[in-house]
C-alpha cells in the first residue's frame, strides 16, 4: 500500500510530558524535531510522504529553480527541513520560494528559525485523507496570509495533478487560477513561473536542486 503524509498530533509519555509543548520542546523531541510541525502547543507529526508526494515536491522545486535561472531571481529555493516561526506555529513548507538575502542575514546570524514574511511563495502538496490536508487547505492558508506571504499554492496529486494557484488581497488568498492535468498554469510573480500539473511527476523523476 501506498504510503501519505499523516499530520496528528503527539505526546511523548510522562518522560516527556504531555504538553502544551514549545518551539524549544519541538527540537528537544524524538530525533531533534525532524518530521514535527509545532502547533497550537502540539507537536504534530509529517510521516514518510508517498512517492508521488515526493516526485511532486522536486517536480515544483525543479520548475521553481529553473525559472528563478531565467528570471536572474536572488533567490532560496527548498523545502521540508527549513523552519519559520509562525504565532503559535514552527511551519517546514514543502517547498518554498525566499528572498536570498534574507536567508543569508538568518544564516549570519544563527538564527533557527527563517521570517515567514520574507516568503515570495510557499507550496503545500496535499495527501488526500490524511491528517494534513486540513491544515494545507485551511490552517496553513490562514497562517500564510496573517503573515503575509504574498503567493500561496495548493498542489495536488490524487485523484488528479492539480494546481491552485492563489495570491494574497486585503489580506486574504484569493484564486487566481486553477489546473489540472496538461493545462498550463502561467504566473507573473514573484518572476515568471509556467508549468502543468502532469509535467511535475516526470520532472520529480530526479533532483535537479
Amino acid at each position: 500500500m501506498e504510503g501519505a503524509t499523516v499530520s496528528v498530533a503527539v505526546d511523548f509519555g510522562s518522560s516527556f510530558g504531555a504538553g502544551p509543548y514549545t518551539a524549544r520542546d519541538l527540537h528537544n523531541g524524538p530525533e531533534e524535531g525532524k518530521g514535527f510541525e509545532l502547533w497550537n502547543g502540539w507537536l504534530v507529526e509529517k510521516m514518510s510522504p508517498s512517492l508521488r508526494h515526493n516526485r511532486m515536491g522536486r517536480g515544483l522545486r525543479s520548475v521553481f529553480i529553473e525559472a528563478a535561472r531565467r528570471a536572474g531571481a536572488d533567490v532560496l529555493i527548498d523545502g521540508g527541513e527549513y523552519e519559520f516561526a509562525f504565532p503559535g506555529a514552527v511551519r517546514k513548507p514543502d517547498v518554498f520560494i525566499i528572498d536570498a538575502k534574507a536567508e543569508e542575514a538568518g544564516f549570519l546570524e544563527g538564527e533557527l528559525y527563517l521570517d515567514p514574511s520574507d516568503l515570495l511563495l510557499v507550496a503545500e502538496v496535499v495527501s488526500p485523507r490524511s491528517g494534513s490536508e486540513a491544515h494545507d487547505r485551511k490552517i496553513k492558508r490562514d497562517e500564510y496570509a496573517r503573515a503575509g506571504i504574498p503567493h500561496y499554492w495548493i498542489v495536488d496529486f490524487a485523484p488528479v495533478a492539480r494546481i491552485e494557484a492563489l495570491d494574497l488581497e486585503r489580506g486574504r488568498y484569493v484564486r487566481k487560477a486553477l489546473v489540472t492535468g496538461d493545462d498550463v498554469l502561467v504566473v507573473e510573480q514573484p518572476f515568471e513561473i509556467s508549468v502543468s500539473p502532469n509535467v511535475l511527476f516526470e520532472l520529480g523523476r530526479r533532483d535537479f536542486a
